[in-house]
């Protein structure tokens, strides 16, 4: 089975060289005029918060991840907001319809692919002391738009556009991390096998496949990362979802059960290695929920 899947990777991919640069920012001041920020901002508009920079022009607060050149905007009037009656009552396919449209009309898409990939929804609800809860609301919706290259998909906390739309299906914000790409670095030389990746997997975490070591997925994609992370280049990984049971090399932990996102190079001619060089490291960078 699992053979079979990693047969199914080989498909023609690339090693992307990422354009580290944040200015000019011409095409960021665009973008803000056309979520609402009029008046066209000046360099002294912008207030730099450690890596980020930051314009406010009421109601809205635009900001720029400088690590990623990532984008958000939010509406504070509004975007989260509840007054305490209104409820959301949309599908998703309403819901990814309305954020296709936004992200269209904001030009947010620019020259990169993106398609559907979840529709989440924040709940509220009040109770008083000793009561049952009253029946959830809905108040804010957020749809992920993956970002695609070469027919993959992206993994990792990057590669993603998020409209939020708030109690009356009105956009109330929105998140871009989608870095540049410049050039292709070089071509994928070739796949590396299943057997020299499960070798890997096996010598980090101590443990034997099949003897505490369950792989319960595989996926191939590409690897962008957090707004707040440099990254130099994008490249095709293998994510293995793992069920970890016993301990590692030392025996600790004999009961302990865990489930990881290992995320290893796909390509022989990929940069690594891409875990911490911990001995359990928290869950490898997977595609997340964002925020909310």
């Amino acid at each position: 089975m699992l053979e079979e899947r990693w047969r199914s990777f080989e498909v023609p991919a690339n090693i992307y060289q990422v354009d580290p640069a944040i200015e000019p920012l011409d095409d960021i001041v665009e973008l803000a005029q056309r979520a609402g920020i009029v008046q066209a901002p000046d360099p002294s508009a912008w207030n730099e918060v450690g890596p980020l920079l930051e314009m406010q022009h009421e109601p809205y607060t635009f900001t720029v991840y400088r690590p990623s050149r990532a984008v958000q905007l939010v509406d504070t009037s509004r975007w989260q907001v509840d007054d305490g009656t209104a409820n959301l009552l949309i599908s998703d396919a309403e819901a990814t319809e309305a954020a296709v449209r936004e992200a269209e009309r904001l030009e947010l898409f620019g020259d990169d692919e993106f398609t559907p990939f979840r529709v989440t929804r924040l709940h509220v609800a009040t109770a008083e002391r000793g009561r049952t809860p009253r029946e959830a609301r809905v108040i804010d919706v957020g749809v992920v738009l993956s970002r695609q290259l070469d027919g993959l998909s992206f993994e990792g906390q990057g590669g993603n556009i998020v409209i939020y739309l708030g109690a009356d299906g009105r956009l109330t914000g929105f998140e871009r991390v989608a870095r540049r790409i410049t050039n292709v670095r070089e071509s994928v030389s070739n796949w590396r096998p299943l057997n020299e990746v499960l070798s890997e997997v096996e010598n980090y975490w101590g443990i034997q496949h099949g003897e505490g070591l369950a792989i319960e997925d595989a996926r191939l994609g590409y690897l962008e990362l957090s707004r707040l992370q440099e990254q130099e280049v994008i490249q095709p990984v293998y994510v293995l979802s793992l069920r970890l049971s016993g301990g590692g090399a030392d025996g600790e932990e004999a009961d302990l059960e865990r489930l990881i996102e290992h995320v290893v190079p796909a390509a022989e001619n990929g940069l690594g290695p891409l875990m911490p060089s911990v001995k359990y490291p928290p869950a490898a960078p997977t595609r997340q929920e964002t925020a909310r």
